[in-house]
């Protein structure tokens, strides 16, 4: 109470109220004194206490009316600035992008703003008054992360940017960045507690996608160097092996000969994939119309032994713009794609393979959906990755998927592909029609 009187004379000024009773005094006592000079200089003695107790009565009544109003209009006045106040922070919390909670004692959430829904789906009424613990993955509940954060909390009193993992309201697991603090009262002591969570997803995809490129950074100057000391050596045995076919009659002989050299191509195209993947050939772009690209690659495996049973079903929209590029580069992931969803659907009864283009505003996209057997969800992640193939041995080099990823990716384009195992995957092809960043395509010397 002391603290608050004295907070109160602080604001209101100490000299504002002392000269505002000064003058309530001085008026007061003035008149009364006017009042006994010129009215009443023959007045008793008598009338003279009445008059003086009367101006004892007025005055404090008129500083209790004074000191009534001063207080009732600061009161207001904190009042208001109070409400601003709150209201500002309220705003504050409210529209954050973090996710910001409070919970009791008993780990119960008792507040739930806006960036809560946002991140996690759950609306304030349905997370009120429910334990943190539905949020939490039940092996972080096994392991103790509730009683380790609260350890933490005791000893210094808050916790800062722990990254861990919190259910949504469909059930996925979201990274999160927690710091947690203690929300005291006016002795200090700790009534509750207050989180917020900041959504890490988009983070940890980039991580992934920077470890990913220098990943691919590193295999690529490595690919660059096989592909150099292998392909001198192989031109030479293959020259031998095309000789010696020649000179012999023999047809064991030739018929060895020969199956040397198919494998002689199978490498020679590896490393061919090898040296695209780590330094594509640097060539002029020019106006592309992907319709054609897709009419032309299909064209091409409609007379290839492995595709004689597929149904090519296009689906081409008139409407898809010109882009920039290198034609035979977009060819080739075309059939890359293509040739990955004829082997995907081998031994299916009826493959088929539906090809669509379209414009989404200023985005051209192109998707090849199969029927095949699908990739399985933990290969997904690695299928641009060079050498990962889940062909069989001697079906599949691992490169034909990366050295599409990197056409893809110098045009400024994504490709995303969306599986499911034993109902087909979709490749899905996204390219920029302002793609004018990119009228050359630029190798490392």
């Amino acid at each position: 109470m002391k603290h608050n009187i004295l907070q109160f004379l602080k604001h209101v000024r100490i000299g504002y109220l002392l000269f505002s009773s000064l003058l309530i005094l001085g008026l007061v006592y003035g008149i009364s004194e006017i009042i006994i000079l010129v009215f009443m200089t023959n007045t008793s003695q008598m009338a003279l206490q009445i008059l003086y107790f009367s101006r004892g009565i007025i005055v404090a009544l008129l500083l209790m009316v004074w000191a009534a109003w001063t207080v009732y209009n600061y009161r207001e006045l904190y009042q208001e600035k109070l409400d601003i106040t709150e209201a500002k922070y309220r705003d504050i919390i409210e529209h954050s992008a973090d996710a910001i909670i409070s919970l009791n004692k008993d780990n119960e959430i008792t507040s739930w703003n806006r960036g809560a829904e946002m991140i996690f789906g759950w609306k304030r009424d349905e997370m009120m008054g429910e334990s943190v613990t539905k949020m939490i993955p039940d092996e972080l509940l096994r392991g103790g992360e509730l009683g380790a954060i609260q350890t933490q909390m005791n000893g210094s009193g808050y916790v800062s940017n722990y990254e861990t993992e919190r259910y949504d309201k469909s059930g996925h697991k979201i990274w999160v960045s927690l710091t947690e603090s203690f929300i005291r009262d006016e002795q200090g002591l700790a009534t509750s507690r207050s989180q917020i969570l900041r959504d890490l997803t988009d983070l940890k995809i980039r991580e992934e996608q920077i470890q990913h490129s220098e990943r691919l950074a590193t295999i690529g100057h490595m690919a660059a160097g096989v592909a150099h000391e292998v392909g001198n050596p192989l031109a030479a045995i293959s020259s031998i092996v095309q000789l010696s076919e020649r000179k012999t009659d023999d047809p064991f002989i030739r018929q060895q000969l020969g199956k040397v050299r198919k494998h002689i191509q199978r490498i020679s195209k590896i490393v061919r994939d090898l040296v695209d993947f780590s330094r594509p050939s640097s060539r002029e772009s020019q106006t592309m119309q992907v319709n054609e690209i897709v009419e032309a690659a299909v064209g091409l495996l409609r007379n290839d032994s492995r595709c004689r049973e597929v149904d090519f079903n296009l689906s081409l929209g008139a409407e898809v713009p010109t882009l920039r590029g290198v034609p035979d580069q977009m060819h080739q992931v075309i059939v890359n794609i293509l040739l990955n969803a004829v082997d995907a659907m081998a031994g299916v009864e009826k493959p088929k393979i539906t090809i669509k283009t379209w414009r989404d505003q200023n985005l051209v996209k192109l998707s090849i959906t199969d029927v095949g057997t699908g990739i399985p969800e933990e290969a997904q992640n690695h299928i641009f990755e060079p050498f990962y193939t889940t062909k069989e041995v001697g079906k599949g080099t691992g490169l034909g998927l990366s050295v599409s990823h990197g056409i893809i990716t110098k045009m400024g384009g994504h490709i995303r592909v969306f599986s499911s195992e034993g109902k087909g995957t979709t490749f899905t092809i996204i390219l920029s029609v302002n793609n004018k960043n990119h009228d050359r395509i630029h190798t490392d010397s």
